[in-house]
């Protein structure tokens, strides 16, 4: 196996579930192919960044660590809810907490991969910041 903690590994699809057990994997089904296929996916980010003004190594930098390498680095339960945001921000569909789970990912991934903090404290920073578990628990 890969060591998520070298930045030159290529970590795998599979290798990316590693830390899941059979139930899991079994339950998360769907989630995890939605994680799969957005990581595949090499047009998304030039389209979310153009969209929200953003740069897109920044764009990418949070992709990375929401469906690819930070999976297992921080042993991630894939969330619907959070590829399902996704896909709708890179077809151009998105709802008013995509834009806020897109700059908390922002934000919390320079967190980590810049400024070297720990993965919990960046999330509690970036939740604070942009609070997106709050707004889709509201429905919004």
């Amino acid at each position: 196996m890969t060591n998520p903690n070298q930045p030159d590994d290529k970590i795998t699809i599979i290798d990316r579930w590693s830390h899941l057990n059979k139930y899991e994997k079994k339950y998360l089904k769907e989630a995890m192919s939605a994680y799969d296929r957005i990581i595949e996916c090499k047009d998304d980010t030039i389209k979310i960044a153009n969209r929200y003004q953003l740069n897109c190594e920044d764009v990418e930098r949070a992709k990375d660590s929401a469906f690819g390498k930070g999976v297992l680095q921080n042993q991630f339960i894939p969330d619907l809810s959070i590829a399902n945001s996704w896909e709708r921000m890179k077809l151009g569909e998105e709802i008013d907490s995509d834009e806020v789970l897109l700059k908390h990912e922002i934000l919390e991934s320079d967190l980590v991969i810049n400024q070297g903090m720990n993965q919990l404290d960046a999330h509690e920073i970036a939740q604070k910041q942009y609070p997106w578990a709050m707004m889709i628990n509201k429905g919004g």
